[in-house]
């Protein structure tokens, strides 16, 4: 539970004194507050402890009652003196165990989770470090290879958390962390399928006012027979574009609201100046600008588009792998229809050229 925080307005001092009138009021309120902020700190303070203790978190974990066996809290004088030291945790543990100890993992979790965030962030900015480390993660240990990497050295120091867990356990901690990037990898194409989706339809709509009309009304049509019948037009789109027929027929509301506020934001940024009406458009060129710079690559996909998704090639470069890391909605694209995309990027891999000037016509003298 994480405590409220006040808006910094003018009317501050006036609500600090009735939150003050309020807890003297209502000593129950303030009473458990207190003991939610007490919990927290316990189970942050006791984790720490098990992270120390090792051994001592193993057996623990897998049988929380032995903090309340005199005899194995004995055999373990630092667990002995930390529950001495920590009256608070010493009750709170031996009232409820379980309780205790499924906050402390949850709360572990949390924090494993923030650590492999924090380090998966680094390696993608350290490719050269990544490739390394992943290769061998026991160089985390190595002091000359730390040495020779300030950035890793200088991100060591600064995520103390992250270092002990690393050099503990290196090959276990970096699994994890692959695993973490995977994830993180089938999100982003989630995402990315996801607003390639809603802007793809989004367009559709914008040229086909009066479907838009109906769908917005009641989204359930896209799965009526014959009201996709009556309109050729969305039979055909819906029949180019299965991914987001698939996800439009799964659930027209959700994925309608998802269009309405895609549509809206358009709208706003519009009228703004401020929003790529094309998203579409601007990863195909981006994608031009990088196929522009490897001439190599862009020769040879345009002769086999498919390569885009073979391992072995990607794997050979490792740039490509880099920049399509970096651009999950293209990626999400060349994963569904690599020619189709390939045909979209302007000049097969060459910058977009600019747009011509128009000669004025000389003024008579």
């Amino acid at each position: 539970m994480r405590r409220s925080r006040f808006p910094h307005h003018k009317h501050l001092l006036a609500l600090l004194s009735l939150a003050a009138l309020f807890c003297m009021g209502s000593p129950a309120s303030a009473q458990s507050t207190r003991d939610n902020d007490t919990t927290i700190r316990d189970v942050a303070s006791f984790d720490m402890f098990l992270d120390a203790h090792a051994e001592i978190a193993e057996q623990i974990r897998k049988d929380p009652s032995l903090v309340r066996n005199q005899e194995f809290v004995k055999s373990h004088p630092a667990l002995q003196e930390y529950i001495q030291a920590h009256p608070g945790v010493s009750e709170e543990i031996r009232e409820n165990p379980n309780a205790f100890m499924h906050r402390e993992q949850r709360f572990e979790e949390r924090g494993d989770r923030r650590e492999l965030a924090s380090l998966d962030q680094f390696l993608d900015s350290h490719p050269e470090i990544s490739e390394q480390v992943r290769k061998n993660p026991a160089l985390v240990n190595n002091k000359e290879f730390v040495e020779k990497h300030p950035a890793l050295k200088e991100y060591l120091d600064a995520h103390a958390g992250v270092a002990q867990q690393w050099r503990q356990n290196p090959n276990m901690f970096m699994q994890q962390e692959r695993s973490f990037d995977r994830q993180e990898d089938f999100r982003d194409r989630d995402r990315a399928n996801d607003r390639y989706a809603v802007a793809n339809m989004d367009r559709f709509l914008d040229s086909h006012p009066e479907t838009a009309e109906q769908l917005r009304k009641d989204p359930s049509l896209v799965n009526n027979k014959e009201f996709i019948a009556k309109h050729p037009e969305l039979q055909a789109y819906l029949q180019q574009h299965p991914g987001i027929r698939q996800e439009i027929s799964e659930n027209p509301n959700a994925f309608m609201r998802q269009e309405q506020r895609y549509d809206r934001q358009e709208d706003y940024g519009r009228n703004n100046g401020g929003f790529d009406r094309d998203p579409e458009h601007r990863e195909a060129a981006s994608f031009g600008q990088f196929l522009g710079g490897h001439t190599n690559i862009a020769q040879q996909i345009s002769k086999d588009p498919s390569l885009l998704n073979n391992k072995e090639y990607m794997e050979s470069h490792p740039e490509l792998q880099e920049y399509l890391k970096a651009h999950p909605a293209a990626q999400a694209e060349l994963k569904q229809n690599p020619q189709a995309f390939l045909q979209s990027v302007p000049q097969s891999g060459k910058p977009m050229p600019k747009a011509p000037t128009v000669e004025k016509p000389a003024q008579k003298q």
